[in-house]
């Protein structure tokens, strides 16, 4: 028989690193929060096919993201009383959607996608970044948290983490945190020093910061405190709208209904404002010049995936459910069912019975459905 986490004595209590693969942290980590989690997806895990397992589990090992969101998504038709079949045949192609669903005389395709808004290119950077952390999280600093202040990868190269090491393990052992906590008491957080590293290919300021004393002898402590502030303009509606163009176009017209099922795990922007965005157009405002009537409305552009101002398209797709579900935050994560109004395979709506958003005598009604703590019977409160 088949489990997705090994059966082994855990004792690590400690943060993943930067750079682990989610999955073997899941496996080895033994604190509270992380073992009700594994628990969960062990469960989910247990009634999976038996003939599918196999390949899951192979899955998630190699990445984690796409994987825990196809068995998310079993877990969660199988809870609204669906019927699921893992990889249908379709009738006009040997490509094969993820899920059939049946419920009742409904039948529909499923198929999931994790969109996350960097490319390849900044993906390989984050590693890049995350793997220099990992190499600097391990300088013994005893009294300290280093935040680093400025970090500018200069080439393409993997910096020499042994260098940058060596010479902040040098400057930090000049300093003694009870007389930088007196420089901050009398000059404020100005007065932490900060040190300084810079070659061809990097160039980094850290700042050693005092920690309260009974902190100070924590073993196996991580030497970073605080990492430089990330900013970021804009959402990531563009790259949901592309993913579900995508999808949408994979597989032609269909004999059945058709859901594609997206996973909003990017760092940008707001999962409400983005999936409506991507979906239905722009949001917009409009107002009269008349200054007795300003008549202010707000709107969609005619730039969604549903509607465009050449008219109707996608027409095969029925709709489209976006959430921004983690396996931390399960029975509190957002999402939403968005049908289309133009498809060509409707169906009832009210078989899904999940939170939606579709259009009425040419207004974007929306309908509450169960919550996921309902349908997973698991409290929101659940890893407290």
């Amino acid at each position: 028989m088949h489990t997705l986490f090994d059966h082994i004595e855990r004792d690590f209590h400690g943060s993943s690193n930067h750079n682990e693969n989610s999955y073997d942290y899941y496996n080895r980590s033994a604190r509270k929060d992380i073992t009700i989690i594994r628990d969960l997806l062990e469960k989910w895990f247990s009634s999976y096919p038996e003939n599918e397992k196999f390949e899951l589990k192979k899955r998630f090992q190699k990445d984690f993201d796409p994987a825990f969101y196809e068995l998310f998504l079993y877990s969660l038709f199988k809870k609204l009383n669906f019927e699921v079949v893992i990889h249908p045949d379709l009738p006009s192609t040997d490509k094969k959607p993820d899920f059939l669903i049946k419920k009742d005389e409904l039948e529909v395709y499923i198929e999931a996608k994790v969109v996350n808004d960097k490319s390849a290119n900044q993906q390989a950077f984050e590693r890049k970044i995350n793997e220099l952390y990992d190499h600097l999280d391990k300088i013994i600093c005893p009294g300290f948290l280093l935040q680093i202040d400025t970090l500018n990868v200069k080439t393409a190269k993997q910096p020499s983490a042994k260098k940058i090491i060596d010479h902040i393990q040098t400057e930090i052992s000049k300093f003694h945190p009870d007389k930088i906590t007196e420089e901050i008491t009398k000059y404020g957080f100005e007065a932490i020093p900060e040190i300084e590293y810079e070659n061809d290919d990097i160039h980094i300021i850290v700042k050693p910061v005092p920690v309260i004393e009974s902190a100070r002898e924590i073993e196996n402590k991580r030497a970073i405190g605080m990492f430089p502030i990330e900013t970021f303009w804009g959402g990531s509606s563009d790259a949901l709208k592309s993913s579900i163009n995508n999808k949408a176009k994979r597989y032609g017209n269909l004999d059945k209904p058709f859901i594609v099922c997206m996973n909003m795990l990017a760092s940008k922007g707001s999962m409400d404002w983005d999936a409506k965005t991507a979906v239905w157009g722009s949001q917009s405002i409009s107002w009269s010049s008349n200054p007795e009537n300003r008549n202010i409305k707000s709107g969609y552009a005619l730039d969604g995936v549903f509607l465009t101002s050449k008219g109707p398209r996608l027409k095969n797709l029925s709709g489209v459910f976006v959430s921004r579900v983690f396996p931390s935050n399960i029975p509190n994560a957002e999402h939403s069912f968005f049908e289309h109004p133009f498809t060509e395979n409707k169906f009832d709506l009210s078989k899904i019975e999940l939170s939606a958003q579709f259009t009425k005598d040419g207004k974007i009604q929306t309908r509450k459905g169960k919550s996921l703590n309902e349908i997973f019977q698991i409290p929101e409160n659940w890893l407290e």
